[in-house]
């Protein structure tokens, strides 16, 4: 099988506010952090917030965020830094002390009448400004920690993403994504196995990482990307301290060649019809829950001082 996420699928009435708010090549030492390193206690966290487009490091604790109600028109949170982008219903994002908690499911509640389509399929939130357009070389660095709920059953049927990065032309995918396949799917065809997605061209479009969530799980998760073309592009994942995605490759579409706004959360796009939920519904999933420790984020142009730098401790979730 060889799904691929449409952004026809991500622009949807659930996220008009989106629709609303309307070069420079560099080389550096590749950072390579191999060994696995030890899970301690969640370090001490405070909100620093921050735009998509503001440099430096910014940090969401999530327990002293409040979040908005989801329905059209009041999606924004966090100063206007953050936005839920939820379809069909809100409150499928909320918090549980300082994580976030993303629940789905397809039929229940039954999705509300702003919504064009039929069955409940995204839980996720993304940063602002909207279409933030980040130029050729840009450096960011993301981390969290993300919990697969104690009833979680892999799908081997329909995949679905928790991580993506998308720059705004419709009807195109997002550059990179991290998705849950499905047997025989993507990358190596292993079901429930974290496979990264890099649509931008000039290599294989899918890679495993040899990750298979179980229910109750936390990982941790540490991603560096340069936002480039074939000459300066990288992409490094680490999970659980382990380095499991090293590429020197494209990360951006030649046709609008920008980093984009990342997106956290559940994107179950084959819930977009009923087969898709039926397929699911014949495994016995019914829903999907997952957790979201503080995220931290850091962006980077190659004129700042610390560009290249090593920061994998800076937002590693421990």
């Amino acid at each position: 099988m060889n799904t691929v996420i449409q952004e026809d699928q991500e622009v949807t009435l659930a996220e008009i506010d989106i629709i609303e708010n309307s070069a420079q090549n560099s080389t550096q030492e590749v950072i390579d952090i191999t060994e696995n390193l030890e899970t301690t206690t969640q370090r001490n966290c405070e909100t620093s917030g921050g735009k998509a487009n503001e440099i430096g490091l910014k940090t969401w604790c999530w327990g002293d965020v409040n979040l908005p109600t989801g329905e059209p028109g009041n999606n924004n949170f966090s100063n206007g830094e953050l936005v839920l982008a939820t379809e069909c219903n809100p409150g499928q994002v909320t918090k549980v002390d300082d994580r976030l908690r993303f629940y789905l499911n397809p039929t229940y509640p039954e999705p509300k009448g702003w919504c064009s389509n039929s069955f409940n399929m995204r839980a996720e939130f993304r940063t602002a400004p909207w279409k933030v357009n980040h130029p050729i070389g840009t450096e960011e660095w993301f981390g969290w920690s993300y919990t697969f709920g104690d009833d979680y059953v892999i799908d081997q049927k329909t995949p679905w993403a928790f991580f993506q990065v998308h720059e705004g032309t419709v009807g195109k995918t997002p550059m990179i994504a991290l998705w849950c396949t499905t047997d025989g799917g993507p990358g190596g065809g292993n079901g429930g196995e974290i496979i990264v997605s890099n649509t931008t061209g000039g290599g294989d479009t899918y890679a495993s990482t040899g990750v298979i969530p179980e229910a109750g799980q936390t990982i941790d998760m540490v991603i560096r990307v340069v936002w480039g073309d074939a000459s300066n592009g990288e992409l490094q994942i680490w999970i659980d301290g382990s380095l499991v995605h090293d590429v020197k490759r494209r990360t951006v579409h030649s046709f609008n060649p920008v980093g984009g706004n990342a997106k956290f959360g559940i994107y179950k796009w084959p819930w977009r019809d009923g087969s898709g939920v039926q397929k699911s519904a014949e495994q016995g999933i019914t829903h999907i829950e997952t957790f979201m420790g503080p995220l931290r984020m850091i962006t980077r142009r190659p004129s700042d001082p610390d560009y290249g730098k090593n920061s994998f401790e800076e937002v590693s979730p421990n």
